[in-house]
């Protein structure tokens, strides 16, 4: 039986992006150690590869701060073709990469851009396939988490103080982006984060209880569970 991923839903829905129906982008990160973690407690496990230990990309979601749905599924733009990112696939593979080798190697992007992408080509600067990939890119490489924890010295394989990263990252990045966890034996590990930033790629303070319960969170991977006031930031 094919493993059900973390960017796989059970449900499809259609939803057409209108400009007042959405006002901000969630840009979701993922920690893969934790991410692979997980699949191996999944029943069935399901094989996955950690190919370098870098928060990587889950998404870059079109969102709405006060209503109960956000744009999915949009049918305003052509379909995936995985020829128009040609020239983006290494950075891709590096920042954004498929780490469950037994699907089809652009499975991930082709989920990521028809469920949230397509939705997303009414702004200027992710208005195409290419452009939306691209502008995903550089907004991962802009807002560095790696370095921004390694700086601070918050590193992998140690346990920290949740208040303590999220002081680092409100520093740094000058808004507050959201931290959520998978539970080990009862040990919260770092698994993803998600940082809020307006139609104009302006960061500001993500609405915590409302992003935490999205849809886009309605499937077991990567974990999302609220992370209590002692995490652990594993290394492998």
């Amino acid at each position: 039986m094919r493993p059900v991923l973390y960017f796989v839903l059970t449900t499809v829905s259609i939803v057409v992006a209108k400009s007042s129906e959405w006002d901000m982008f969630a840009l979701s990160l993922t920690w893969p150690v934790t991410l692979c973690r997980f699949s191996e407690l999944n029943k069935p496990p399901q094989k996955c590869v950690i190919s370098s230990k870098l928060w990587t990309i889950h998404g870059l979601w079109p969102s709405a701060r006060n209503r109960d749905h956000d744009p999915e599924n949009c049918p305003i733009s052509k379909p995936f073709n995985k020829n128009e990112i040609q020239n983006l696939w290494e950075p891709l593979n590096k920042y954004w990469p498929n780490q469950f080798p037994r699907t089809p190697k652009y499975s991930f992007w082709k989920h990521e851009w028809e469920k949230h992408g397509r939705c997303a080509t009414e702004v200027r600067e992710t208005g195409s396939e290419h452009l939306y990939f691209n502008k995903t890119l550089s907004l991962r490489m802009k807002y560095n988490i790696d370095e921004i924890l390694s700086s601070a010295g918050i590193k992998p394989g140690e346990k920290y103080q949740l208040q303590d990263i999220k002081s680092v990252l409100k520093q740094k990045l000058g808004s507050k982006p959201i931290i959520l966890c998978g539970n080990v034996k009862k040990v919260h590990w770092i698994s993803a984060m998600v940082i809020c930033m307006d139609r104009k790629f302006q960061l500001f303070d993500c609405p915590e209880k409302r992003i935490a319960e999205r849809s886009y969170f309605n499937t077991p991977l990567p974990p999302h569970d609220r992370c209590r006031a002692e995490v652990f930031y594993p290394m492998k």
